[in-house]
């Protein structure tokens, strides 16, 4: 059984951290959108997904992060992922989004290259 995804935000200075619980699929479509569309989210420079806990991105999942890209690009804003599954991140590789999104180990890694 699929885990409802869940998000939740925090924000270090200008990045706002969105904690990833759950799959993320088409159906997160709506919770994806609305945590972007939180004014301080708005208006941070950097965004970082952080899957740490115990999160999976289904295909449909990757097409949000990729609408989500498209919208962070017409701001300006920059994307980083953090902690992915070696699946997840095999897949990112894959389909050739780590040449748009850097992918690190742990939030602490993709903090440091923002």
């Amino acid at each position: 059984m699929r885990a409802n995804s869940q998000i939740s935000v925090r924000h270090e200075g200008k990045i706002a951290i969105f904690d990833i619980t759950g799959y993320l699929t088409d159906a997160s479509e709506a919770i994806l959108s609305d945590a972007y569309a939180d004014v301080d989210v708005q208006a941070a420079e950097k965004v970082l997904l952080n899957f740490e806990r115990r999160s999976f991105i289904t295909s449909s999942g990757f097409g949000e992060i990729i609408r989500l890209l498209w919208k962070m690009r017409e701001k300006g804003q920059v994307l980083r992922v953090a902690h992915p599954s070696t699946q997840v991140r095999n897949i990112f590789n894959t389909i050739g989004l780590t040449q748009s999104i850097g992918v690190f180990e742990s939030e602490e890694e993709a903090l440091e290259d923002f």
